[in-house]
């Protein structure tokens, strides 16, 4: 279930020493991480209107995001992950270990 998968994503990134932190909006995450409030977020799936801004903040404000199939994800949506340039690889490979991609 989607309850697992998070919990798991979880226990991997405290593991490594992260925290977790989630307000129940992928929109405003991704926004914290283009100000620079979180250092990274990761979700199994979002919805390209929910994600495409704010993929584009973080882009833009020198931060890394993982990069989908335009049509894809416009289609179908799918996983996203970004984070700062120092823990993105990171970020993926708890991602990759825990979520399809």
């Amino acid at each position: 279930t989607s309850t697992d998968l998070t919990v798991s994503y979880i226990k991997k990134l405290v593991d490594r020493g992260g925290i977790f932190y989630r307000n129940a909006s992928g929109a405003l995450m991704l926004s914290y991480v283009a100000a620079g409030r979180l250092i990274g977020y990761a979700e199994p799936h979002m919805n390209a209107w929910d994600c495409l801004a704010g993929q584009l903040l973080i882009a833009e404000a020198g931060g890394c995001v993982e990069h989908q199939s335009a049509n894809d994800m416009l289609i179908n949506g799918g996983r996203v992950v970004a984070a700062g340039p120092g823990v993105f690889d990171e970020m993926v490979q708890i991602a990759n270990e825990t979520y399809l991609p």
